[in-house]
């Protein structure tokens, strides 16, 4: 926008200018006053130029200094950007390990997994021999069958060392069961871990690189319009030159109409000075002849007009849907699918989408469910071009809808991603060919803009 005003102010000084510069200048003219006039407009139209050279060389300044500040804007976002991808290579050896961690507790899983079942089948037989037997009668017949005292306390001891060991099976399997559902869970935790640190980096990656292509195109974009201001500059200066020389010309017409005008009064002068002394000698001439004749060579020697030189004078020179998406975000619509000059380029156009505005902090979502198709900042020969910081998705049987103009660094889904109905992608901005915050919302069928009105 600041680049298209800039050059309709430079053409509009340089029509002017042209204007001035062609300023007749008639070399041959004999009025004094019209040369004089001529000269001060030249003046005056190089005191013009000279503030316009100076706006200029302020515009260059500032140029410059905004060059210099989106340099190191970009120096920052490539260092983070570096940072970011050290901590995804991190990330992905973290994973590597995890992996293998996640492995070995699948093993031990297997492992207790392969005993706990091993364990439930001896109980099971246990306890159906039990139920065979008699449950514990059993146990207590084998000891009163002793023949003696000491065959008494072998079998008392042996039926203790069989119920012990029931016991310990139990509790065993018990241990065993929770270690189980411990290394299951910690295995979930860490699994879950990973996934969030995965997407958190991958989205910061996104909107580190979105961000750095709007500084790239920026950067572009100034050193284009400081070419063409510095450009303006030269034509202004080149313009200069020709006024100076017009003006040099007409100084020179000037002062030869000032030597004209004075050898015509010195002329004048000459001629009736010359009439008054022949007029005097005829007068005398009745007197006295020879004085007569004497006085009369003597005035013609003082009255002799001397030849007078030729004046050289320069020249100079000139030059049908309803509900199948939801709103996306809250505002009031100001511009619906419909043809209308473009705010930004003035030019008339077929606006493909709905102007959904709103102030502060206003959150975007996904209209309906799909796969993200864009996500980051929409580069000239992207076909995403003026829409600035913008996310497309993918809903199939033919549907995408399109999210522009969003608040640079907002973006919370990267390519690729599966996203549901209602879930946040973004903030609204003003970013790309934008005059105020908005969010331009699309919906396109088999490719082709369609009215949003009716689907939502």
């Amino acid at each position: 926008m600041a680049y298209k005003k800039l050059l309709v102010n430079s053409l509009a000084i340089t029509v002017a200018v042209g204007l001035f510069s062609t300023v007749p200048t008639n070399v041959k003219a004999a009025d004094l006053n019209e040369l004089q006039k001529q000269q001060q407009a030249i003046q005056q139209q190089r005191s013009t130029i000279d503030n316009h050279i100076d706006e200029k060389d302020h515009e260059v300044s500032v140029l410059e200094r905004k060059q210099q500040t989106t340099a190191a804007e970009l120096e920052s976002l490539v260092k983070s950007i570096t940072e970011t991808n050290k901590k995804l290579q991190k990330q992905q050896q973290e994973v590597a390990v995890t992996n293998a961690e996640v492995s070995k507790l699948k093993n031990e899983i297997v492992v207790l997994q392969k005993s706990i079942d091993d364990r439930l089948n001896l109980l099971k037989d246990r306890a159906r021999a039990i139920q065979v037997n008699g449950n514990g009668q059993e146990y207590m017949n084998v000891i009163l069958a002793s023949d003696n005292f000491s065959d008494f306390i072998d079998r008392a001891t042996m039926v203790s060392t069989l119920v012990n060991a029931d016991k310990d099976i139990m509790s065993d399997q018990k241990k065993d069961e929770d270690t189980l559902n411990s290394k299951q869970k910690q295995t979930e935790t860490k699994l879950a871990g990973l996934k969030k640190l995965s997407t958190e980096i991958a989205l910061s990656k996104n909107n580190l690189e979105s961000q750095k292509s709007q500084k790239d195109e920026l950067i572009l974009a100034i050193a284009a319009e400081k070419d063409l201001t510095q450009q303006q500059k030269n034509d202004l200066l080149a313009q200069q030159g020709e006024l100076a020389a017009n003006e040099q010309a007409i100084a020179g017409n000037i002062q030869a109409e000032k030597n004209r005008q004075a050898q015509q009064q010195l002329v004048a002068a000459r001629k009736a000075s010359e009439e008054r002394a022949a007029r005097e000698a005829r007068e005398a001439a009745a007197q006295a002849r020879s004085k007569v004749v004497t006085q009369t060579e003597t005035a013609a020697a003082a009255t002799t007009t001397p030849d007078t030189p030729a004046v050289s004078i320069p020249s100079i020179s000139a030059g049908s849907q309803t509900g199948m998406f939801i709103k996306p975000a809250a505002g009031i619509l100001t511009s619906g699918f419909s043809d209308r000059t473009n705010p930004v380029t003035g030019q008339h156009e077929s606006h493909k989408g709905q102007d959904i505005a709103a102030g502060g902090s206003v959150p975007i979502y996904a209209a309906a469910g799909g796969t993200v198709v864009f996500s980051g900042f929409g580069a000239p020969g992207s076909g995403y071009g003026g829409y600035g910081y913008v996310v497309e998705i993918d809903h199939g049987n033919g549907y995408q809808t399109l999210y522009g103009h969003m608040r640079a660094g907002s973006l919370q889904v990267v390519a690729g991603q599966s996203v549901s109905q209602g879930q946040g992608i973004g903030m609204m901005g003003s970013t790309g060919q934008s005059t105020g915050q908005h969010l331009h919302f699309e919906i396109h069928k088999n490719g082709v803009p369609v009215d949003p009105s009716p689907y939502i």
